[in-house]
């Protein structure tokens, strides 16, 4: 979005997928396609091998030494103190992955600005690194970072100098136009935009610009079909989850003009992709829309909630536009944690929904949570196994559960007032999005 956003007002920019490019460079990516398209299209246990190996590297680096036990909450989740995370970022300059980077962005041409984005805390510490070798490489070149986890942290930055120890600027939220301005006054020479801060600074959020159409480039798939992302709406439809964030980081839940879609279904079909939508939750008549659009051109797969119109009749519609997949937040079946969590999904609702895929062939990704704050332990396994128990018993049903724990995020409703569901937060880091908390007494 932001390469197409610069490249329509007639800027030069180059897009360097590290991550990707790490992974195809220290690992042999297997090819498999699996029967979900979309996010959970990948290949997972090998994911998990590389973040082992690349906590690993780092922890050789880190200042104080950290065994593997150690390695998800400091390194990933970053619980660590400013002083610690810049000494690990320096150190890092003069490792293997410091050596990777130096040698990656030696070989591109010298911009008049990099810009960084990080997605979630365990990109922190490489993204600090890459920040360091980029002043050594070129001095005068200034960096700026945004991204989904800059956003999170956004008013302890606004708050706080050290976040701009070597970073120059942070944008916060969706910023295509914010970054169009940015690069127009830094090839005018001019002030920069005020939704660009220094730490410190007032928090601002970014001005976005969806109606772009991506910039592909060349992508090629890496270990299996290609997928192109798409997005038809912004924000949250829903928007009342008490452990989640996505209203605070994508601001007020909105669809979009659907031009740039065609355009990506378009590109989807002359490459052969397939089509994942990364909307936090497309409505029904959204999901309508798409289907009409798409039309079984490409094959696509989305996020929604439970909902009772989500019956075989729409989900065969859908499926013959192509939708191949749908992810659901199903979160918990206990009742207290639906009551902690402001989210009411009957079990009745659930299997109807598992029995409407079936019959319409649709495949089935379900989010479930358990660890919630005061519900029983004994009663989320009771509700887990009999959720696995119901997916297994249909024949006919492709779905998987995605078990997560529950992370106590800062900027959720339950972080930001954690009195008004009896939590108490004990802990809390700079660069970490995530809080450690106890009962209230």
């Amino acid at each position: 979005m932001l390469a197409g956003a610069a490249r329509r007002a007639g800027h030069r920019v180059q897009v360097l997928d590290l991550a990707r490019e790490w992974m195809i460079d220290h690992h042999a990516v297997p090819r498999n396609e699996s029967v979900f398209i979309g996010d959970h299209d990948k290949p997972s246990e090998s994911l998990r091998l590389f973040q082992e190996h690349w906590c690993s590297l780092c922890a050789e680096g880190w200042p104080s030494g950290l065994d593997s036990g150690q390695h998800e909450e400091v390194i990933v989740h970053l619980k660590a103190g400013f002083d610690e995370v810049e000494a690990a970022a320096s150190a890092f300059c003069h490792t293997e992955i410091g050596a990777w980077f130096k040698r990656k962005i030696s070989e591109t041409t010298p911009p008049e600005l990099v810009g960084i984005s990080v997605l979630y805390s365990g990109q922190v510490i490489a993204a600090l690194t890459l920040t360091h070798l980029v002043k050594a490489q070129w001095p005068k070149v200034p960096v700026v970072w945004g991204g989904a986890h800059v956003t999170a942290l956004g008013e302890e930055i606004s708050r706080d100098t050290r976040y701009g120890s070597c970073v120059d600027g942070f944008v916060f939220g969706y910023a295509e136009k914010t970054w169009v301005e940015l690069l127009d006054s830094v090839a005018n020479g001019s002030s920069w935009p005020q939704e660009v801060i220094r730490a410190g600074e007032e928090f601002r959020r970014a001005k976005d610009y969806p109606e772009i159409v991506p910039c592909f480039g060349t992508p090629v798939a890496c270990g299996g079909r290609l997928t192109l992302p798409a997005q038809s709406s912004r924000g949250c439809a829903f928007g009342r989850c008490a452990f989640c964030t996505y209203p605070a980081i994508e601001g007020t839940a909105r669809n979009l003009d659907l031009y740039p879609v065609r355009e990506v279904v378009m590109e989807a079909e002359r490459r052969g992709a397939v089509v994942s939508f990364k909307d936090s939750l497309i409505t029904l008549n959204r999901l309508d829309e798409l289907s009409k659009l798409i039309d079984g051109r490409v094959q696509w797969s989305g996020c929604t909630k439970l909902h009772p119109g989500l019956n075989a009749d729409l989900l065969r519609r859908l499926a013959a536009a192509g939708c191949r997949t749908l992810e659901v937040g199903l979160e918990t079946l206990t009742e207290s944690g639906q009551e902690l969590i402001l989210k009411r999904q009957t079990p009745k609702l659930f299997l109807e929904f598992l029995d409407a895929a079936a019959a319409a062939g649709v495949s089935i990704v379900v989010n479930y949570i358990t660890g919630f704050p005061r519900v029983d332990h004994d009663e989320e396994q009771r509700w887990l196994t009999k959720v696995l128990a119901e997916i297994s018993t249909r024949p006919n049903l492709v779905a998987k559960v995605e078990h997560n724990r529950f992370q106590f995020e800062r900027l959720s409703p339950m972080g930001r007032q954690p009195e008004r569901f009896g939590l108490v937060v004990t802990g809390s880091w700079p660069w970490a999005s995530v809080l450690d908390w106890k009962l209230a007494a």
